[in-house]
C-alpha cells in the first residue's frame, strides 16, 4: 500500500498481530541461563489461531485521532523541545554507495523515497476484549500531523516516538511500533544491510519482505543505549521470531522497514535518524575463527542403578513417555472460563500414539480469588477462596479423559507470571498462599482411587530470574507437602529444585521429609541446538546446528552458524563460546554425562528422578538433528531408567503435527514414534 497523505498511520492490533508474535514455547528464563545446567525459556508461543485475515487498513488517519488506550489519562509525556539545543554529538552521513531511505532533515513524516510516509501501531484498537492498552506518540505538527522534532545530534531533525507498553487484555507481549514502506520501483538486491542512528529503549528492527505471508517477519534485536549509538545489522544476521513457515531471507523483496518495542510496564522513548540501507561492497565480511575439530566423545562410565524403591516401579510405570499441553493454562493472562482449547480429542490422539502421561501446567493461584488480599493480611484472619466451577471443571475433564484413554495425569502448578519470585518468597503469607492452594486442590482429589494422579508443587520457582535459592524454595516446598499430607497421603508428589530444576541443586540437596516424592529435573541441553533459532533466547541468532556434532558439516566461520561478532546485535558471550565448543557437548555421551549426577543421587538416596521437560525447537532446526535428539534422550532413559515427559505437544517444541490455525495436533511428527520409542 502506499500512503498518499502526510500522516502517522496507527494500524489496529488485529491487522498487525504479528508485530508482537514470538514463539515462546519451552520452560525457562534465558536471560539468566546457567551454560552448565542448560536453562531453557518459559512457554509463550505463538497463538496461530489468532492471526489475523484481514488486511492492514490502506485508509489515511492522523494519529491523533485513533484511541491510544483503555483510560483517559495517558501514560506518556513527550518533553518539550528546547528553544536552543547543545548537540551531544555529531553522527556522519553515509555517504557510501547505499541508500539513505530517511534522514529526517525535512522535518515531516515523510521519507527521502517520495509519497512513502512513516506510520506507528500498537496492540489497541480501541480498547475490545483481548486488547492491549499500549500507546505511542509522536510529535505532531500545526496541520493535526506527525512530524520530525529537533535533533541534538548535529543534524536538524530525528524520528522520535514515546511510548507506554501496558498488557491490558492481551494474552502477549505488549507492543509498539513504527516503520516506513519502500519504493517498490527500486531494485533492493544490491544491499545487505541496515544502519541508523539512535538513541533510548531496547527494540527490534523488522525488515519485511514480501515472501513472507504469515507475518514472522526477519529481525534483529537492538540494546537499549541512552547516548546516541549506530546500530550496524548486516541482513545475513536476521531471523524470523520462528513461529510461522522458515523463509529464506531475499533482499529484493524487501517492502517495509518497521521497529518495535516489547515489554509490559515500560515507558519509554526511541530517537532514531539516518537510516540508511548499505551496499553490499559495505557490508563487513565474516573472518574465520574456529578451528573445526574432530568430536570430543566423553568417557562415561555408570555404576549401580537400582532403585528399590517402590516408587521407582510406579514411575517408570505411569510417567515415562509423557507429554506437556504447553501454551495454554499456564500462560500470564490465560484463565479457563470454560473454553477447552485442548479436549478429549487430543487425549485420543496422544494415547493412541502411545503417550503414557499427560503433564498439564497450570497457574493453580490464579482461581484464588482473593489471592493478593490474603498474601497481604497481616491478622491471619483472611481465608483463601476459590473459582472452583471453572478451576475443576479444567481438572476434572483431564483427569476423566485421561482415566479413559489409560493415561496418568500429572497437574503442574506452572507460574508463567513469575509471581513466586525472590520477594515474593521471603513473604510467609505468599508461601502460606501456595501452600492453601495446593490443600484446597489435594483436597478434592483425595478421594480418587487413581494412583496416576500426581501434584507437581511448582514449576521452575522463580522462572524468570531464578534468584529464588535452593534453600528458600525447599523450606516452602516442605510445608506445600505437609498441607497436602494433612487432607492426602495416596497421591505422589513431585518436586523440583530451584534454578529451573537445576541437576546440580538436587546433587547437592538432601531428601525432603516425605516418603511419596518423586525427583524431577529439566535439561535441554545442548542448549545452542535445542534452542537455536528461538526468537525469546539469546540464541535467537544460531542456526544451522546438527545434532550431533559433524566435522564433516562444521565450518571455520562460528557466522555460519549465526554468531554476530560485531555491532549493536553482538551475539552474547555465553552463545558464542557454546557454538565454538560445539564439538565436545553435542553427543549422546555429553548429555548423559550432565544427567548421570542426578541419577547417582537419586540411587543414594533410594527415591526415583524423573525428566519431565525436554526437547528441541523445531521450527529452526534440521528435521533429522531433531530426531536424532530425541533418539539420544530415549536411549539415555532407557540406560538410567529415568521416565521422560517431553515439553511440547504442538507448536515450536512440539511431537504432532497441528494444521493451518488450529493448536489441535492431527499426527505424530513423522520419525517420532521411532525416536521417542513408543
Amino acid at each position: 500500500m502506499n500512503f498518499k497523505l502526510k500522516t502517522g498511520l496507527t494500524l489496529s492490533a488485529a491487522a498487525l498481530f504479528f508485530m508482537s508474535a514470538c514463539g515462546d514455547d519451552s520452560s525457562s528464563n534465558p536471560s539468566n541461563k546457567d551454560p552448565e545446567n542448560g536453562v531453557p525459556t518459559d512457554s509463550l508461543d505463538v497463538p496461530t489461531d489468532s492471526i489475523p485475515t484481514d488486511s492492514i487498513p490502506t485508509d489515511s488517519i492522523p494519529a491523533d485521532s485513533i484511541p491510544q488506550g483503555t483510560e483517559n489519562v495517558s501514560k506518556v509525556v513527550m518533553p518539550e523541545e528546547a528553544a536552543d539545543i547543545v548537540a551531544s554529538i555529531e553522527i556522519p552521513k553515509d555517504t557510501g554507495k547505499g541508500l539513505t531511505i530517511d534522514d529526517f532533515e525535512d522535518g515531516n513524516n515523510g521519507s527521502l523515497q517520495g509519497e512513502f510516509y512513516w506510520y506507528t501501531y500498537n496492540d489497541n484498537n480501541g480498547g475490545a476484549d483481548g486488547d492491549g492498552a499500549s500507546e505511542i506518540k509522536t510529535p505532531i505538527g500545526e496541520e493535526g500531523y506527525p512530524v520530525a522534532r529537533k535533533s541534538d545530534n548535529g543534524t536538524n531533525y530525528v524520528w522520535a516516538v514515546y511510548y507506554s507498553l501496558d498488557k491490558g487484555e492481551y494474552l502477549w507481549d505488549p507492543y509498539v511500533g513504527w516503520g516506513v514502506e519502500l519504493d517498490p520501483e527500486i531494485d533492493y538486491s544490491r544491499f545487505g544491510g541496515i544502519t541508523y542512528w539512535y538513541k533510548g529503549g531496547a527494540h527490534e528492527i523488522h525488515v519485511e519482505t514480501s515472501d513472507v505471508t504469515d507475518y514472522d517477519v526477519h529481525l534483529a534485536k537492538v540494546k537499549a543505549s541512552r547516548v546516541w549509538t549506530k546500530a550496524v545489522i548486516r541482513f545475513k544476521d536476521l531471523a524470523q521470531g520462528g513461529w510461522g513457515e522458515k523463509v529464506e531471507f531475499n533482499a529484493a523483496n524487501i517492502e517495509k522497514i518497521s521497529f518495535q518495542a516489547k515489554g509490559n510496564g515500560k515507558i519509554d522513548s526511541v530517537l532514531i535518524d539516518n537510516v540508511y540501507l548499505q551496499d553490499t561492497s559495505e557490508v563487513e565480511k565474516d573472518k574465520p575463527d574456529m578451528t573445526i575439530m574432530d568430536p570430543e566423545i566423553p568417557e562415561v562410565t555408570i555404576g549401580d542403578i537400582k532403585i528399590s524403591n517402590p516408587l521407582q516401579a510406579k514411575v517408570m510405570k505411569y510417567l515415562n513417555k509423557g507429554l506437556n499441553i504447553t501454551n495454554w493454562l499456564e500462560e500470564d493472562k490465560t484463565y479457563f472460563k470454560g473454553e477447552f482449547k485442548f479436549d478429549e480429542s487430543d487425549i485420543k490422539l496422544m494415547a493412541d500414539n502411545g503417550i503414557k502421561s499427560l503433564r498439564l501446567p497450570i497457574d493453580l493461584d490464579k482461581y484464588a480469588t482473593n489471592r493478593d488480599e490474603f498474601v497481604a493480611d497481616t491478622t491471619g484472619k483472611t481465608e483463601l477462596k476459590f473459582d472452583d466451577k471453572n478451576l475443576f471443571a479444567v481438572l476434572d475433564s483431564f483427569v476423566e479423559w485421561t482415566g479413559k484413554h489409560g493415561m496418568s495425569f500429572v497437574i503442574d502448578y506452572h507460574e508463567y507470571d513469575n509471581s513466586y519470585n525472590a520477594t515474593s518468597a521471603a513473604n510467609p503469607n505468599y508461601t502460606k498462599m501456595m501452600a492453601n492452594v495446593w490443600k484446597h486442590v489435594a483436597a478434592h482429589f483425595a478421594s480418587n482411587d487413581r494412583e496416576d494422579i500426581f501434584f507437581e508443587l511448582l514449576n521452575e520457582p522463580d522462572m524468570s530470574n531464578g534468584k529464588v535459592s535452593s534453600a528458600t524454595w525447599r523450606v516452602a516446598a516442605q510445608e506445600d507437602i505437609d498441607s497436602i499430607r494433612t487432607v492426602d497421603t495416596k497421591h505422589t508428589i513431585i518436586f523440583g529444585d530451584a534454578e529451573w530444576y537445576a541437576i546440580k541443586h538436587l546433587a547437592a540437596g538432601e531428601k525432603l521429609n516425605d516418603d511419596n516424592v518423586v525427583y524431577a529435573i529439566h535439561t535441554y541441553e545442548p542448549f545452542v541446538f535445542t534452542h537455536q533459532g528461538a526468537d525469546w533466547s539469546d540464541t535467537k541468532t544460531i542456526k544451522n546446528l546438527m545434532f550431533p556434532y559433524d566435522k564433516e558439516k562444521w565450518s571455520e566461520y562460528s557466522a555460519d552458524f549465526g554468531v554476530i561478532s560485531t555491532g549493536s546485535t553482538k551475539t552474547v558471550k555465553w552463545v558464542a563460546d557454546a557454538v565454538k565448543n560445539y564439538y565436545k557437548n553435542a553427543s549422546k555421551e555429553a548429555i548423559l554425562k550432565l544427567i548421570l549426577p542426578a541419577k547417582e543421587w537419586a540411587v543414594k538416596n533410594n527415591v526415583p528422578v524423573i525428566i519431565n521437560e525436554f526437547g528441541a525447537y523445531r521450527p529452526a532446526s534440521d528435521k533429522q538433528s531433531v530426531l536424532n535428539y530425541m533418539a539420544a534422550m530415549r536411549d539415555i532413559s532407557d540406560t538410567l531408567e529415568i521416565p521422560l515427559t517431553h515439553w511440547g505437544y504442538t507448536g515450536g517444541f512440539a511431537l504432532f503435527e497441528s494444521e493451518g490455525a488450529s493448536p489441535k495436533g492431527t499426527k505424530l511428527i513423522e520419525g517420532m514414534k521411532e525416536a521417542y520409542g513408543l
